[in-house]
């Protein structure tokens, strides 16, 4: 199945979660580093940090989290269509933890307060989507590692032919296995059985 623009553009920005987080860490403002976060004798005085661009830094962070959540509920949420057997299995972890490249950004510079600086980081996530979309690497999530899934490399058989495939699952893949699988964008989303 061929992912959609807009689910392919959910997935992506979930990715960026940890960037949204890093730069809204990194927006709060000098002054609410120095002051203390809360008087344990007076809870009444506790006060958020101080952002300089609070529209900014809350927006990103906002988006990103929604994203992340109806990414993992859509994950959870897929059911296999289709049957293939593994002949050989190899985990390639590396290739989720690829997409962490861009979050070298937010320690390149960033201010959120600059209009061009934003922009242009606006642009460079616009052109990270694209190149990521358009090359069938959407899938290729981090995220995916913290909740459990894990990609593989396998030569498997299915509808009789054999192909070299890259598979995610939240189980080990072992040779041998008979599993349920899903399509998405040109990775193989596997399951033991029906969900």
């Amino acid at each position: 199945m061929e992912m959609r623009l807009f689910p392919a553009l959910v997935l992506f920005l979930a990715s960026y979660f940890p960037l949204s987080l890093i730069l809204l860490v990194q927006d709060i403002q000098e002054t609410s580093w120095k002051a203390p976060l809360c008087n344990v004798a007076e809870l009444s005085s506790c006060v958020l940090p101080e952002l300089a661009n609070p529209g900014r830094a809350i927006g990103l962070l906002c988006i990103c989290a929604l994203s992340l959540a109806v990414f993992m509920w859509l994950m959870n949420r897929l059911t296999g269509i289709s049957t293939l057997e593994v002949t050989d299995s190899k985990s390639i972890p590396n290739d989720l933890i690829n997409y962490v490249f861009p979050y070298v950004v937010s320690f390149m510079g960033l201010d959120l307060g600059a209009d061009g600086k934003f922009f242009g980081f606006l642009l460079f996530i616009g052109l990270m989507f694209l190149i990521t979309y358009r090359s069938g690497q959407i899938l290729m999530n981090p995220f995916l590692l913290v909740a459990g899934w894990q990609l593989y490399e396998l030569n498997i058989v299915t509808g009789g032919h054999k192909r070299c495939v890259k598979a995610l699952s939240k189980e080990a893949v072992r040779a041998g296995d008979r599993l349920k699988s899903c399509l998405v964008h040109g990775i193989y989303v596997l399951y033991r059985g029906e969900k």
